[in-house]
């Protein structure tokens, strides 16, 4: 199902499938590419719609934080919303939570929404410190950050 906004404004969101395989559907964004990084509503739409869509036993998220600064950090309903959402309906079968390229506003992004995610989602999420994951084309590379987890 494709969101009513992106189809009118390509880019205002940033939420999309990049693999399925081996049974797990992997997800990327990067909140810097979106237009409309503001509209939480919209965002939160856009994430519901396409995590309906998962046919695999498990799903990963893969957040790039290149170029997250202040004024991502400003829309905290945004981090909110999406923690509530896919605590309350997409935990089940999440498998991890991958954050590449973390800086200082993630960080304080992720202290403003931990109280409003779930606790098996908050196990999930691992930050790529040591750069594992620099080309979202080569996902083999995620089997490497398990075993260095």
């Amino acid at each position: 199902m494709i969101c009513n906004i992106c189809h009118l404004e390509p880019g205002s969101h940033s939420l999309r499938k990049i693999s399925e395989k081996d049974n797990t559907t992997i997800y990327y964004t990067c909140p810097a590419q979106a237009s409309k990084y503001y509209d939480c509503s919209g965002i939160i739409h856009h994430y519901d719609n396409e995590l309906q869509t998962i046919t695999t036993e498990k799903w990963i998220w893969i957040m790039d934080c290149n170029g997250f600064d202040m004024k991502h950090l400003m829309q905290a309903q945004v981090g909110i919303g999406l923690g509530e959402l896919i605590s309350k309906k997409y935990s089940a079968n999440l498998e991890k939570i991958y954050v590449i390229n973390p800086n200082w506003y993630i960080y304080s992004m992720t202290s403003i929404v931990w109280p409003f995610i779930g606790k098996k989602v908050r196990s999930r999420i691992v930050y790529d410190t040591n750069k594992y994951i620099t080309n979202i084309e080569n996902l083999d590379i995620i089997q490497k950050i398990e075993l260095n987890e």
